[in-house]
């Protein structure tokens, strides 16, 4: 079975940390990850991925920026937007705009685990490991 694309754009390292220990139960996926919205910028326009995890904010750019590049390389791309509690209301304005759901961090954070889960079922990826 093909290995599913998964972008990763954060600059938080515990995020970084605690989003890498998660993606470990998740070996169909070949991961990618950015720190840096220019290289970002340029790799969605460049390469459809599956599955798109973004900050909200990254120097120099937006979460909002990147779900719509990456829905414009792959309409059936799954983005998820990381944010804190003050940015709630602009995550969710991302939802409205295609992305699939919005993860408040630190707290939230587990649930990414839940959401790639269900986005393995639905695309036919049953994990290999629960």
């Amino acid at each position: 079975m093909d290995k599913k694309q998964l972008l990763f754009i954060e600059d938080e390292g515990y995020v970084v940390a605690r989003v890498e220990e998660i993606l470990k139960d998740f070996p169909r996926f070949e991961v990618t990850r950015l720190d840096d919205a220019e290289a970002a910028r340029e790799l969605l326009e460049e390469k459809p991925f599956d599955i798109v995890i973004t900050d909200i904010y990254l120097r120099g750019a937006s979460g909002l920026e990147f779900s719509f590049k990456a829905l414009q390389k792959n309409k059936d791309a799954c983005v998820i937007i990381l944010t804190s509690l003050d940015n709630a209301d602009l995550a969710a304005k991302a939802v409205k705009e295609g992305a699939l759901d919005f993860i408040v961090k630190p707290p939230g954070l587990e649930r990414l685990r839940n959401i790639l889960k269900m986005v393995t079922l639905v695309r036919g990826l049953a994990a290999e490991k629960d």
